[in-house]
């Protein structure tokens, strides 16, 4: 018993590819040269890229210094964290947020 592959998703796939193939050699041949591929960067890409490269140069958004002050005290078990204060900075903070 002979199998018959004609009937396979592969074999479609491949007789595809095959006239893409012939199809793109016409289209160039056609143009007389080989087809050119062309790139346009929006002026508003450019700046913001150039204003990520800014922002990557300046210095961290955190004070590592305090940051290892702050592990150290919680290692040792002397860090505090005081309810009252970080209750008025939330307030602080949805007021701003509320008055925008």
């Amino acid at each position: 018993m002979k199998i018959d592959n004609s009937g396979s998703a592969v074999g479609a796939y491949a007789s595809q590819s095959k006239l893409a193939k012939r199809d793109a050699g016409t289209q160039a041949t056609a143009a007389g040269s080989a087809p050119t591929d062309s790139v346009e960067i929006n002026p508003l890409a450019s700046r913001i890229s150039a204003l990520a490269t800014q922002a990557g140069d300046a210095a961290p958004s955190f004070d590592a210094a305090k940051v290892d002050a702050i592990k150290s005290a919680i290692a040792a078990g002397s860090f505090s964290v005081d309810p009252g204060k970080i209750a008025d900075s939330l307030i602080a903070s949805t007021k701003e947020l509320l008055n925008q």
